[in-house]
């Protein structure tokens, strides 16, 4: 029996589909069914009429507060339909009900004046003979919506989006473009942006990636059509649920379809065009050359151009540290196969930290598909500030230290003896300290360094991912630069806030940033002017408040986002230190042949002895004195991964696993969920510094699987054979072979790929014209 605010909700699902009220009220109590006379007559009430030349206003006015108040999650939202506000409201007297709903009108009119053109509001339909409004739709908590179910709306866009126009040239968009059918979309390098379609559903497209609108219905009442042609990049998929069967949201890519109802999935082309598709939630049937397999939560197929799909696998990922490359790469101490289908991205080699994404194959070994430069080995690397106390052509001697410049050391023009600079570079394997970069810091402004997309170029300024950059006469500009490229830019915030560039040069692959700057915001971090996103791998020095001066170091992801790996609270006119080294010794301490001291102060981890490799950092005293703050061990744990495999058999302590490895239960591993044969599990393995695995966490995410059936065979004429089960019932089943264009309907009923077992009824040849569902 249902609740009563569920009732309630069903009663309300039929008052707005027009069926009567009497009817709606007929099993009601007394209050409940008084409920729902308010509401049907808050649903006839008119409201005021709008002229044209308000309309613009308030659509102007809008869109100017639109990305506000998305951010600040600010929106009003008077839902005539909240349950929980009528089932308090059924408590109070019938004269305070009255007074309450007097009251609740009047808001509304102030609401609809002050937020007709709402994107939810502009669903209203208006009468025009009457010239007031019949139908109120709630106000969404969306700064964001598509205006009918044939539009989509752009959403988050960033960096360079571009439309096709129907001269063929592609142009700027931005967040609030709509979009129809027939429409192309594309992203640009470190760009992104999101589609919103009418129905709920929503598809992200990734960094350099294009897509057609082919058919556009995303209504919510009856069959729902959304048909995309994805043509290259990566594609992440939300599909809202449809109780309508004939419903589609389809994927068509240079290799087959992807088809969903409900689903999470991801599509990603790669540029010798194998498609790949993901599955996070619900079910996707992949179609190409005939061939048809279902792939369910926790799995991945691939496409090879004219090949049919891939035999669904479990998908795999994680990160570590790349110890091994080649036709096998060591990746967090496990083996990854690669293919000529492996995408890898930002040239990583040995000693980086990498993100690998793949599948387990069926002999259980592990194929990456993609692979993705994190973060360069930080080891044999310097950092220090201080002032300069000697210059040569071959060595200076900066806050007591020598430091060796060649050709290739980038050196801020005017500087000299006496001055405050910041320099970086690498540890030889003698000690030496080879300087890449010495720059000068003045007391009229901080340094920044990042890499991004040249969006906007202008002869006083420029717009590099976001971030609006002067340029001036003394600012050293790459010849040959263009939009769309992506570039390092380095300079100064002046006190006025203005990011002056003292330099801008085509980029490596390398996506870095590091600037310093006053924190404005801790939620979300806001760092002078500059949005900062942050996860739990973030290291945030302790006692950071808002005013504080802080540096900043990161990289841009792929799809623009700003994401900080260190914040660190900058100390007034300190001289910082910051290297990683080997330790030559440790009484007293001398790491990669440079002089530690240490005090009753300085943080040192245990352990630590001779050989190993330890992070030094720390302040410059007025002596020269190098005053370790921090050493610390950085060789405990060279990277973790994810495992998902199927429990084939648990003995005891002793798990058995679908790729053939056993592993033990013990005290320090975490199960979550209930761990049984047959059950999907991610395991959570990472490697020690002396090369052995441990299991960290298992985690059950399916009890039991879905077994995905083989690929039946063709029948001819692009029919694909599958069991059917008439009215869900088991018992019934049998075979049938349909059209292409049916399999999705059938799969979503509880029918099933390939033929039913032994002693079913076979008939070969229905096309699936009379069948019940």
């Amino acid at each position: 029996m249902m609740n009563p605010e569920d009732q309630l909700q069903e009663r309300l699902s039929r008052l707005e589909k027009d069926e009567p009220l009497e009817a709606c009220t007929a099993d009601l109590s007394a209050d409940e069914a008084e409920l729902l006379e308010v509401a049907t007559a808050l649903r006839s009430i008119p409201y005021p009429a709008q002229t044209a030349d308000s309309i613009a206003r308030q659509r102007t006015q809008l869109l100017k507060a639109a990305a506000e108040r998305h951010r600040a999650a600010a929106s009003v939202r008077p839902s005539l339909l909240s349950l929980r506000r009528w089932t308090m409201l059924a408590a109070l007297p019938k004269s305070v009900k009255f007074a309450a709903l007097c009251a609740v009108v009047v808001a509304i009119i102030g609401l609809f004046l002050l937020q007709a053109n709402s994107p939810a509001a502009q669903n209203a339909q208006l009468n025009s003979a009457t010239g007031s409004y019949t139908q109120f739709i709630p106000v969404v908590n969306s700064a964001m919506a598509a205006k009918d179910p044939r539009s989509a709306v752009v959403a988050e866009a960033r960096g360079i989006v571009e439309m096709q126009a129907n001269s063929g040239q592609w142009t700027a968009i931005y967040t609030g473009q709509m979009l129809q059918a027939g429409q192309h979309v594309r992203t640009r390098d470190l760009s992104s942006a999101t589609l919103l379609f009418y129905d709920g559903s929503q598809t992200r497209l990734g960094p350099s990636t294009e897509v057609a609108i082919e058919q556009l219905d995303a209504r919510t009442n009856g069959p729902r059509t959304i048909l995309l042609a994805q043509l290259s990049g990566s594609t992440d998929q939300q599909v809202a649920k449809s109780s309508d069967p004939a419903s589609r949201f389809e994927v068509h890519t240079p290799n087959g379809s992807a088809t969903a109802k409900g689903t999470i999935f991801q599509v990603l082309i790669t540029s010798a065009l194998v498609t790949r598709v993901q599955v996070d939630e619900g079910t996707v049937v992949v179609v190409n050359v005939n061939v048809t397999v279902q792939v369910t939560a926790g799995q991945v197929t691939t496409i090879q151009p004219g090949a049919p799909p891939a035999p669904p696998a479990f998908h795999i990922s994680g990160e570590g540290i790349v110890t091994q490359m080649g036709n096998v790469w060591r990746i967090g101490g496990l083996d990854f196969h690669t293919t000529n289908s492996t995408v890898i991205v930002g040239n990583p080699q040995l000693g980086d930290r990498v993100a690998v994404d793949g599948h387990l194959a069926p002999d259980g070994s592990r194929i990456a598909d993609v692979i993705v430069l994190l973060s360069h080995a930080p080891e044999n690397r310097f950092e220090f500030s201080g002032p300069v106390e000697a210059m040569g052509s071959a060595q200076w001697t900066i806050a007591g230290r020598t430091v060796e410049v060649s050709q290739t050391t980038h050196i801020d023009a005017g500087i000299k003896v006496g001055d405050l600079v910041k320099v970086d570079g690498v540890i030889n394997p003698g000690g030496d300290l080879l300087a890449e970069n010495i720059r000068l810091l003045t007391d009229t402004g901080m340094p920044f360094e990042f890499t991004g997309l040249v969006q906007q170029m202008g002869s006083t300024s420029w717009t590099v991912s976001g971030i609006s950059v002067t340029v001036d006469s003394h600012t050293q500009i790459e010849t040959g630069l263009k939009v769309g490229d992506v570039v390092k830019v380095d300079g100064h915030i002046l006190p006025n806030g203005t990011w002056l560039a003292d330099e801008i040069k085509r980029a490596d692959e390398e996506r870095q940033f590091e600037f310093s700057g006053v924190v404005q915001n801790m939620n979300p971090w806001v760092v002078s002017g500059i949005s900062i996103s942050t996860t739990e791998e973030t290291e945030i020095d302790a006692g950071i408040k808002i005013g504080d001066r802080v540096k900043v170091e990161g990289r841009i992801l792929n799809d623009g986002t700003w994401q900080a790996e260190e914040i660190t609270l900058l100390a007034e006119q300190a001289l910082t230190f910051d290297f990683i080294g080997q330790v030559n010794s440790i009484n007293p301490w001398v790491v990669s042949g440079i002089s530690i001291t240490v005090n009753s102060s300085t943080t040192i981890d245990s352990g630590i002895k001779v050989g190993d490799t330890v992070r030094v950092t720390g302040r410059i005293l007025p002596d020269s004195t190098l005053l370790a703050e921090h050493i610390t061990l950085l060789t405990t744990e060279l990277g973790c991964t994810n495992m998902t495999v199927v429990v084939v058999n648990i003995n005891g302590n002793q798990v058995t696993l679908s790729n053939g490895q056993t592993i033990d239960l013990n005290g320090n591993v975490t199960v979550v969920g209930n761990l049984q044969a047959s059950a999907v599990v991610v395991i959570r393995l990472c490697v020690r510094a002396d090369g052995t695995i441990v299991i960290v966490s298992i985690i059950v995410i399916v009890t039991p699987p879905t077994v995905v059936p083989p690929v039946p065979p063709s029948s001819g004429e692009g029919k694909v054979t599958i069991c059917h089960y008439p009215g869900g019932d088991k018992n019934k089943g049998h075979t049938l072979s349909v059209g292409q264009a049916a399999v999705a309907a059938h799969l979503a009923h509880g029918d099933k790929l390939g033929p039913c077992s032994s002693g079913g009824h076979e008939d070969e040849n229905n096309d699936d014209q009379g069948d019940e569902h």
